[in-house]
């Protein structure tokens, strides 16, 4: 009788089905389901930490420069200030309603638990409330389809520490979540931004812990494409005294079956090992499989049962169109609690049809003597591997900041394996046009979106490729600082930050003012974020105006300092005004300076259409000069006023002008 199963939808890689289809023949002749014995690495621990054998890489929505992402999982969950020393999100672009972290592992982890240590400067000394604890937070997990799904259990809550407001602290006390254990390979910290007087505040997390096991892993594909996935689980039995007969041949299963019968040397058995009553295990070396070994199972009594008391399930694997190959023997368990692997069965005859198609999954009945329910074999039929080409894999050394992009260029490591013939040579290319040989791991020069390419060629010439597509930026954005006095009493600055193509362009700079030259002095303002040009009050001392800029990438430029100009006590006031006009098609500059003090001043004017120089304007007075552009319209600019009194005051500024046309 045959038993046809529902095939599969869906094809993962060849490799991939053979695997699995090994973990499913395990399975099968075994006859149960596989149990992990517990272990001490079976207790609960923080799967996040940075530093651990399968260490998540960690992305987030945002983070400027003075915090860290990787500070998340460093292990450090101690109260700090110091900025550096964990992740946050103030200044992210658009004010969001959301920051989000996230952890993704190479291999699989089963997690139930997160602690999180928040971070918030709301009511504490010297805090602005630019940071305050979330309005709510929560964990999602990436399911099997890829899409990201909230952890559940009947117990889930999201607990938030509650502010003392009579003695307020920055470092709160840890918070805990437990859910229902999910086996994943990623998940995300989502905190919701709370809103106060009117404004969402960001968020900042000193430490994320997430708490689980890592979860089994599946016996990886063999290395070799000629290893067998799969061969057969000998079993002998013999009396006490008497050496076991071991088999000459042992059925094989290779990636595209069918399932062979190769010689076979075991290893020499000592008479102490059959003495008595009892198992032992033997191994062998099938022929052709270097590396690889077979074991047996053998049983010792004192006397045997001939009573079958049941018979293993067996499976083999084909492809479409080839009969399979059932073994010649299944293996049986006797009633003396022995074993044997050479009970003979006759199997039904196959119909072409059950095996034509892949992904086909059907049982065989076989009869055995002795036994009434007879024997059952499981055929799989896979897609066949022709693996040609040499396989080529590309790994760098580090991951991305948060951002997504390299902040410092990255090394590269280039792998190539061989498949049906020895590899010949290894390539790589940064810019898809010239190939360098690869020799030895090489540290990206490029910048920008970057795909780094790799060939290997084998010695029959058949080529493997692979592929690589990163973002890289590891120069800072630069800030240029314009200023003009207005009046002799303030000055108008404006800033005009620039990230060098193929940057990852500007996101953000911030200034600050203040009688302290060095740019983190405590005297100084508050950085502020620069949208338009902004004015400085003059002083008689020195003021100063610090700038520093910010790239999507995560790079933060050097502060960049300039010094103002002192105000002059007692100076010569002078009110500069400038009119626009057109004068026969042509625009006219005429600037007026108006002397307001109560001596007369010699003023200059200079500008780019000319100067003028008036040598005694009295008190009160006005001097005005029209200035002929020869041109239909102008651009915007600036005129320079200077001027001197008897009684050694003075007076120097700059007064702007739009652009005009009189087309």
């Amino acid at each position: 009788m045959h038993t046809l199963r529902s095939g599969r939808t869906g094809r993962p890689g060849v490799r991939r089905i053979a695997v699995a289809v090994a973990a499913a023949v395990a399975l099968i002749a075994g006859g149960t389901a596989i149990a992990f014995p517990a272990t001490a690495a079976d207790e609960p621990s923080n799967v996040a930490l940075a530093s651990g054998d399968n260490a998540p890489t960690v992305e987030v929505s945002y983070v400027p420069g003075w915090n860290s992402a990787a500070a998340l999982n460093n292990g450090v969950v101690g109260p700090t200030n110091t900025l550096s020393a964990m992740w946050g999100t103030w200044g992210a672009p658009g004010n969001p309603t959301q920051d989000i972290a996230t952890y993704t592992w190479e291999n699989p982890v089963t997690v139930s638990s997160s602690k999180l240590y928040l971070w918030q400067n709301h009511l504490t000394p010297g805090g602005d409330s630019g940071v305050m604890i979330p309005a709510a937070w929560k964990v999602e997990y990436r399911n099997s389809a890829g899409e990201w799904t909230p952890v559940t259990g009947a117990d889930l809550s999201y607990p938030l520490p509650v502010l003392d407001s009579a003695a307020p602290i920055a470092s709160q006390p840890v918070v805990q979540a437990n859910w229902d254990a999910v086996t994943t390979t990623a998940v995300r910290l989502v905190l919701d931004r709370v809103v106060f007087q009117s404004q969402r505040k960001a968020t900042s997390v000193i430490e994320w812990e997430v708490w689980g096991v890592d979860a089994p892993i599946v016996e990886p594909e063999p290395e070799d494409p000629n290893a067998f996935i799969d061969a057969q689980a000998v079993a002998v039995r013999t009396v006490t005294g008497t050496a076991p007969e071991l088999p000459q041949q042992v059925w094989v299963i290779g990636e595209n079956g069918p399932l062979t019968y190769v010689d076979v040397e075991w290893a020499p058995v000592a008479a102490s090992a059959y003495a008595t009553a009892g198992e032992f295990e033997v191994v062998g070396d099938p022929a052709g499989y270097d590396g690889q070994t077979v074991s047996a199972a053998v049983y010792v009594a004192d006397e045997l049962s001939d009573e079958i008391e049941g018979v293993d399930y067996t499976a083999t694997i084909t492809t479409p169109g080839v009969e399979p190959v059932l073994p010649d023997t299944v293996r049986a368990t006797y009633g003396d609690g022995t074993a044997s692997s050479a009970v003979d069965v006759e199997w039904d005859a196959v119909e072409p049809e059950l095996y034509a198609e892949v992904d086909a999954i059907f049982d065989i009945e076989g009869a055995v003597a002795g036994y009434a329910p007879g024997a059952i074999a499981t055929v799989f039929v896979v897609e066949p591997l022709s693996q040609a080409e040499p396989i080529v894999a590309i790994e760098f050394d580090s991951a991305p900041q948060g951002s997504g992009w390299y902040t410092t260029a990255p090394t590269v490591t280039v792998t190539a394996e061989e498949t049906a013939s020895p590899i010949a040579s290894v390539e790589y290319s940064v810019d898809g046009e010239t190939w360098t040989p690869y020799d030895e791991p090489f540290t990206v020069d490029a910048e920008g979106e970057v795909t780094v390419s790799a060939r290997a060629t084998s010695e029959d010439d058949a080529v493997g490729e692979a592929s690589e597509t990163i973002k890289v930026d590891t120069i800072a954005p630069t800030t240029g600082i314009d200023w003009v006095v207005v009046d002799g009493t303030s000055a108008t600055v404006t800033l005009t930050p620039s990230d060098a193509e193929p940057g990852s362009g500007v996101t953000r700079t911030v200034w600050s003012d203040g009688p302290d030259a060095s740019p983190t002095g405590e005297t100084n303002n508050m950085y502020a974020t620069y949208e338009e040009p902004f004015s400085v009050q003059l002083t008689e001392e020195p003021r100063y105006v610090h700038v520093q800029a910010q790239d999507a990438a995560g790079n933060v430029e050097q502060h960049v300092t300039v010094e103002l100009p002192t105000l002059v006590g007692g100076g010569l006031d002078l009110q500069p005004s400038i009119s626009q006009r057109c004068v026969a098609g042509k625009v006219a500059l005429v600037v007026s300076v108006k002397n307001v003090d109560d001596v007369a001043a010699a003023i200059t004017v200079e500008s780019a259409y000319g100067s003028k120089t008036f040598p005694a304007v009295k008190a009160g007075g006005t001097a005005s000069i029209a200035f002929s552009t020869r041109t239909v319209g102008i651009g915007g600019g600036d005129v320079e006023v200077t001027g001197s009194a008897a009684d050694d005051t003075t007076y120097e500024g700059s007064t702007a002008y739009a652009a005009f046309s009189c087309g």
